[in-house]
């Protein structure tokens, strides 16, 4: 039996959690606040598409957590966090396969710096915190895991084999970098969502909002090739073809009836919540920047990082732009 220790105990780790907790594995969380206390008197409450109380270990930092031989951490806290949670570790996580269950492509890249055992993990599920020790999963199980940059290994196939027991849908990528880079691609979109109050469902609807995205996109395609990234699309089309849909002309459907509810990206939560920060310089920030390193200019995506990174500091409701504002603001950028 393998041990897990989940460093960030939000949507995303929760589930992870509960449903290797269900299989059997041994698993405690790592979380803070009146979620870690909720956790703790009463265990990990899972609604949704994972079901039950799940009376997980929590622990407010990895000093107090049971850290063997046998122990497998996953990262899942937000980006903006990964430095600080390492920093309190030491040397705690040293020699143990750590896999980041984060968005971006930069958690990896500070491991590896730190001379840490890294690997990637492209996360396509979507869960938030509904009340402190409680959790909704709101879709999908779907998760691609590898040695980073690239390659597989032995941990790698048995992290794979028990999330496949936990009856999650996940599979072994032998190129995690390049999946993870095209999830950082759809994630560039989050922050547009958060500004304007657009739930993911109706993000193609109507024309204004398709061909921002469009020339959102456009720009990353633009710097990705000069840069040399090898990106593999997320979906049926590569990142042209996702392009050209998305500038096709008039209105459409979204993508669920609106009686089946409504689901907002983790940035539109972040500001909805108030928490103060987003992680959206590790999406768009990380395009802006290496827009400059290959000299083509990024205006829409600087734009809505400096403004998403503003509303946060401001602890501004999702809503304070509108498409007009963010394409007035990004031509004189």
């Amino acid at each position: 039996m393998r041990n897990y220790l989940i460093h960030g105990a939000g949507g995303i780790g929760c589930v992870v959690a509960a449903r290797l907790a269900k299989a059997g594995q041994q698993v405690s969380v790592i979380a803070r606040g009146d979620h870690l206390e909720a956790i703790q008197r009463h265990g990990l409450k899972m609604t949704g598409k994972t079901q039950g109380t799940f009376p997980i270990p929590a622990h407010a930092g990895p000093e107090e957590a049971d850290i063997n031989e046998d122990t497998i951490v996953l990262l899942a806290m937000k980006s903006n966090d990964t430095s600080a949670a390492l920093d309190r570790a030491g040397d705690l996580y040293r020699d143990r396969p750590i896999v980041c269950f984060q968005n971006g492509v930069s958690n990896e890249a500070l491991l590896i710096k730190r001379g840490l055992q890294a690997y990637g993990c492209t996360v396509m599920f979507g869960a938030g915190i509904s009340a402190p020790g409680e959790v909704e999963h709101s879709a999908a199980t779907n998760v691609a895991i590898g040695l980073w940059p690239t390659g597989v290994d032995t941990a790698c196939e048995q992290i794979v084999a028990d999330l496949v027991l936990a009856e999650m849908d996940a599979k072994i990528h032998p190129a995690i970098s390049r999946h993870k880079w095209g999830k950082l691609i759809l994630n560039l979109a989050n922050a547009y969502l958060a500004l304007i109050d657009l739930p993911t469902e109706e993000a193609s609807c109507e024309e204004q909002d398709r061909f921002f995205v469009a020339d959102l996109y456009q720009e990353a395609n633009l710097v990705l090739n000069a840069a040399g990234v090898d990106v593999e699309t997320i979906g049926k089309r590569d990142l042209a073809g996702k392009i050209e849909r998305l500038r096709r002309p008039g209105a459409m459907d979204p993508t669920r009836p609106v009686e089946a509810g409504r689901s907002y990206a983790s940035t539109w939560q972040d500001l909805d919540a108030k928490r103060g920060n987003v992680e959206v310089d590790h999406f768009n920030g990380t395009i802006v920047r290496l827009g400059e390193q290959v000299s083509i200019p990024t205006p829409l995506n600087r734009v809505l990082r400096d403004r998403c990174m503003d509303a946060a500091a401001r602890y501004l409701a999702p809503g304070s732009e509108t498409t007009a504002s963010l394409r007035a603001a990004a031509e004189s950028d």
